[in-house]
């Protein structure tokens, strides 16, 4: 079954994730493993050839799921620049990765702030999910998609209290311990939730 014929929002980013870390683990194999397989002349040159490798899978991984999830949007019938933005800054210097409906919007102190919604996405959390609790001010409930295999009880309290609402695609949320399932929200849920607030669902 191709992705495009998949029609559930979750799996198919679960999907197209899987896929494209095939590809590009197969062009970094073609065009790393030569060197590897020469040597290197010392321990330093190495490590930095082994840095240089392991800070561009970070660098891919992160920027690949925020494109997979821009296109899934729009494919779910949210049009970019309408919407919803993609890393268009709220305050000054401050970029959430997905802001609803538009940064207009969000500057506009009339508009209601409970019809706003901001979404950070992360392969993993950790404690790398501060990062986003002030990337939008207005937005007291900062979503938080991720790819991550569950996290402890005491981690989603503590991500519960400062207003993160956890986003996990529908096929991991069984790895959640049970007492924290029924909290997440899948992506399906939170693309169903942003078209009710737009009055598009």
């Amino acid at each position: 079954m191709s992705s495009a014929e998949i029609t559930n929002p979750d799996k198919r980013l679960l999907q197209r994730c899987d896929r494209e870390y095939e590809l590009f683990l197969s062009v970094e194999e073609q065009t790393e493993l030569p060197a590897v397989r020469e040597g290197f002349p010392g321990m330093d040159e190495f490590v930095a050839r082994a840095s240089s490798i392991l800070q561009r899978r970070k660098a891919r991984a992160g920027r690949s799921l925020e494109l997979h999830v821009r296109e899934i949007l729009e494919e779910e019938g949210l049009e970019s620049e309408r919407d919803f933005e993609h890393g268009v800054e709220s305050e000054s210097d401050r970029r959430p990765d997905f802001l609803f409906p538009s940064r207009e919007r969000y500057l506009d102190v009339d508009f209601p702030a409970d019809r706003l919604r901001m979404l950070a996405v992360k392969r993993t959390c950790r404690d790398r999910w501060r990062q986003i609790l002030n990337e939008a001010e207005r937005i007291p409930t900062k979503h938080l998609l991720t790819l991550q295999d569950g996290v402890s009880e005491n981690q989603f309290r503590e991500m519960v209290k400062s207003g993160v609402q956890l986003v996990a695609p529908e096929p991991l949320v069984r790895r959640y311990p049970k007492e924290i399932r029924e909290r997440l929200m899948t992506f399906g849920d939170f693309i169903r939730e942003v078209k009710a607030l737009q009055g598009s669902a």
